[in-house]
């Protein structure tokens, strides 16, 4: 990640995906995509959109329900914000944006097998805890911890 710190960089959103994995009803796991919309690293600045509307677990109900206000509350907040700091070249600290307030993660950064100077390609993976986001519904319902996966390239910009 030497090389993404000390340029400029733009996501490209058509071959970035992000990934979450979260616990449903205290013991299964449910897995889902929401679409990358854009973002930029620029020196240590890293910033992402995501598009909460594509939000994806492969069940319609199950997404219908988490955009309901009570959880995601994708009709009034359709984006999902990341801004962080890319700390050393293993680490961004940084935040996620939703529904009105922000929530802290870490992510852990490595280099993809296919990672070039010319052309990073990243994955950053993280858990997020998300008590501080509000959402009204049981932890025994949907866990408390969030695990997170983004595979991002990225072009000079």
């Amino acid at each position: 990640m030497t090389a993404v710190r000390s340029g400029n960089w733009t996501v490209v959103a058509a071959a970035t995906s992000a990934r979450f994995t979260v616990r449903d009803l205290g013991f299964k796991r449910v897995t889902g995509t929401i679409p990358v919309r854009g973002g930029s690293v620029q020196g240590t600045d890293v910033r992402a959109e995501l598009d909460l509307a594509g939000l994806d677990t492969g069940h319609p109900k199950r997404d219908a329900d988490l955009r309901k206000p009570g959880l995601l509350d994708s009709a009034a907040r359709p984006v999902l914000r990341f801004r962080g700091t890319a700390a050393d070249a293993g680490r961004v600290d940084g935040a996620l944006e939703l529904r009105g307030t922000t929530c802290p993660v870490t992510l852990a950064v490595q280099p993809a097998p296919d990672d070039r100077p010319e052309a990073p390609h990243l994955i950053a993976t993280g858990v997020l805890d998300r008590a501080p986001l509000r959402m009204r519904v049981p932890r025994f319902v949907i866990g408390r911890h969030i695990e997170i996966t983004v595979d991002v390239r990225l072009v000079p910009g």
